[in-house]
This record gives structure tokens, C-alpha cells and sequence, in this order.
């Protein structure tokens, strides 16, 4: 573990750091503020030692801002030659997590670093855990590309930035042609792994970090496309069309081709839109166009 030492008394920080050291654990020195958040920021720290009773910030002023500075939790333990229930109850307050009394003893300290380890564990286990959570609730699961719900959120944040840096965003509304004649004729488990193949080549046409492929629902997927001009979203469509053709998935039951295909609505921030959800609406009477004429193309919204 890597232990954050923070007290402006030079001698006790060199105690307490060999009491680090001799219980097997990586120790960092800071006589106060300043060089305590440097190093926080710079280094992964495990744990904080924190000495109260220092100039310019004590540590309970230096433990709330750390608090407020630094997402990640670990565990503060205060030390102080004052063991007053005030003083105990003013740490806690402040964020920190237990409370030892100058001197500290070798045995006592290892103790303590073991036991919020042990702590630290855990919740180090339960973050993971709820990031794995976040992460299912925001992804589609069968194909593994981001959700509706995602899209909701994605799409807010991507049309007011791009509004307020004067940017073009377009957005595709893609649907496979004649899906329920393919889930008919293959059976659900087929069209289920046709959805994941549409999927992947989907997802292999985004090369820019900043655009963002959705499962919009059942066999309609959407590609937002910040910062992203009609002509530019009019060639992401044809390097789609391209990709699908390469893939080559068998669909005999098709009116336009003997492999799955798609239809595509187009539109753009630059085409009257005034917020996002006319931009969704805007590529889903693009779509609606497409397909009435013929499926297997791609229209762009004209208003």
C-alpha cells in the first residue's frame, strides 16, 4: 500500500514513515498542504496519516478538501496529541476514518493499516462492482453496443456542445431491411446473432472517439456524428452500405438482395432542427423515406 504521511514536524514524519516502511507498505512524506495534494494528485495513495495540529491548513480543514478534491475514497486516519472526544468527533466530521493518539506504538499503527486495508478492499471490490453495474445498464445486451438510454444522454450533451462551439451534428437513423421476414424464415436465435453481426460492422465504421453507435430498439440502430457536416454523414453511410456488402450475410428472404441490407435516414443540426429531439425525428422521416423507396439506400432529411 501506498501510505501518505502528513505532518509539518520533521522528526515525526521520519517515525511514522520507518513505522510504514517496517509494516511493508510504500511511504510518502508531506509537511503540509501544498505538498499533500501534490502528491495526491501525482501518485495512487492507499491511505493518509494526518497530523492536526499544523500551520496554514490543519487537518481537518486539509481532510475536508481532500474530500471535496479527490473522487476516489481511501481511508484518513487522524493523529494528535490531543485526545479530547471533540477532537474525535471534529475529525469524523471532517471525513476521516479512524483516530490515534501521538505516540503511536509500531504494533498499534500496523494494525490499524491492516485493518483499513481491509477496509479499503472492499470498498475497492464495491466500486468495481457498481462499475460493472453502470456500465450493463448503459449497454445493450445482446449486441453489446450502447442502449436508448444512452442515447438519451449522449445525444443532450452532444447537440449543446456542438451549439455552442457552432458545430454540425448529424445523426443516422439505420434499420435492417426486412428483418421480420429474416427472424421469420431463420427463427429468433438466427436473427438475434444477425443483429450482433449488424452490430459489429457497425461499430468497426466508428473511428472518432467523440461519435457514439446505439441500439435505438428492436432492428433500428442510430450513429451520432458530432462535429460532423451532411456530406461527412453522407459518406459515414456509404462506408456502412461498403461494409455490409463485404460481410455478406445470407438473407434469402429478401425483396432486395440475398444478403441483409440496410435503409438509412440522414439529418443534420444545419437543416432547421432546433433541438435534439427534431434532430431524431428529422432521420426517422429520412428513414421512412428510404424505405418506401425500395429499402437498401440511404435518404437525407430536405425539410
Amino acid at each position: 500500500m501506498n501510505v501518505l504521511i502528513v505532518d509539518d514536524d520533521m522528526l515525526m514524519r521520519n517515525m511514522l514513515r520507518s513505522m510504514v516502511n517496517h509494516a511493508g507498505h510504500q511511504a510518502y512524506t508531506a509537511n503540509g498542504s501544498l505538498q499533500a495534494l501534490e502528491l495526491l494528485a501525482q501518485n495512487r495513495i492507499h491511505m493518509v496519516l494526518m497530523d492536526i495540529e499544523m500551520p496554514e491548513m490543519n487537518g481537518f480543514e486539509l481532510t475536508e478538501l481532500i474530500r471535496t478534491q479527490f473522487s476516489t475514497w481511501f481511508p484518513i486516519i487522524f493523529l494528535s496529541g490531543n485526545n479530547s472526544d471533540t477532537y474525535l468527533e471534529k475529525g469524523i466530521d471532517a471525513g476521516g476514518d479512524d483516530y490515534l493518539t501521538k505516540p503511536v506504538s509500531q504494533t498499534i499503527l500496523s494494525a490499524k493499516i491492516k485493518a483499513m486495508a481491509r477496509i479499503a478492499d472492499i470498498q475497492k471490490a464495491l466500486d468495481e462492482a457498481n462499475q460493472r453495474l453502470a456500465k450493463l445498464s448503459s449497454l445493450d445486451s445482446l449486441t453489446q453496443v450502447a442502449n436508448r438510454r444512452s442515447l438519451d444522454a449522449y445525444l443532450v450533451n452532444a447537440w449543446q456542445t456542438n451549439s455552442r462551439q457552432r458545430g454540425e451534428l448529424s445523426l443516422l437513423m439505420i434499420d435492417i431491411d426486412y428483418f421480420k421476414e429474416y427472424n421469420d424464415s431463420y427463427g429468433h436465435q438466427v436473427g438475434d446473432e444477425c443483429l450482433k453481426q449488424v452490430a459489429s460492422v457497425l461499430k468497426s465504421s466508428i473511428n472518432r472517439a467523440t461519435d457514439g453507435l446505439f441500439r435505438y430498439g428492436g432492428e433500428e440502430f442510430t450513429i451520432i456524428l458530432p462535429f460532423t457536416p451532411i456530406d461527412g454523414a453522407r459518406f459515414k453511410a456509404r462506408e456502412i452500405f461498403s461494409k455490409m456488402a463485404e460481410a455478406q450475410i445470407v438473407h434469402n428472404h429478401s425483396s432486395v438482395d440475398q444478403y441483409v441490407t440496410l435503409s438509412i435516414g440522414i439529418s443534420c443540426s444545419s437543416h432547421s432542427a432546433i433541438d435534439e429531439g427534431e434532430l431524431v425525428s428529422q432521420a426517422d422521416k429520412a428513414l421512412y423515406h428510404a424505405k418506401s423507396q425500395g429499402r437498401k439506400c440511404y435518404k437525407i432529411y430536405e425539410g
